[in-house]
């Protein structure tokens, strides 16, 4: 019984698996959905949209006005740099007018695989 429940805790943690892409969806539904749009061609909203987010140059997505900060930052958005960013965003680009914070890793992890899988080519 231990060794089952064992078995299906570390099947929950396998980066990629559609259960995960599922609770990364519901997780940036919840945290970042309000202000951000994530599917294909969506409009921004109060942020741009973040399908295809990693590998973007950060403050380039054309048709949203990004705060001078983000425009003349030119850094690419990655896993690594998503982390802190979603940490607080204030800390990690001052001048950025995001104030979203999550201090929960475990969340941060789910909202950062869930965009990475929109980004794959």
């Amino acid at each position: 019984m231990i060794f089952a429940q064992a078995a299906s805790v570390l099947t929950l943690t396998v980066p990629g698996r559609a259960d995960d892409l599922e609770a990364g969806k519901a997780q940036f539904l919840k945290s970042c959905g309000t202000c951000h749009s994530a599917e294909p061609g969506a409009a921004p909203r109060q942020g741009p949209n973040l399908h295809g987010v990693i590998g973007r140059k950060a403050g380039t997505l054309p048709g949203f006005t990004y705060s001078p900060a983000l425009q003349s930052w030119g850094e690419v958005w990655t896993e690594d740099l998503l982390e802190p960013w979603i940490t607080n965003a204030q800390l990690t680009r001052p001048g950025t007018v995001m104030n979203y914070r999550q201090a929960d890793e475990d969340k941060r992890k789910l909202i950062i695989q869930y965009l990475k899988s929109l980004s794959a080519k």
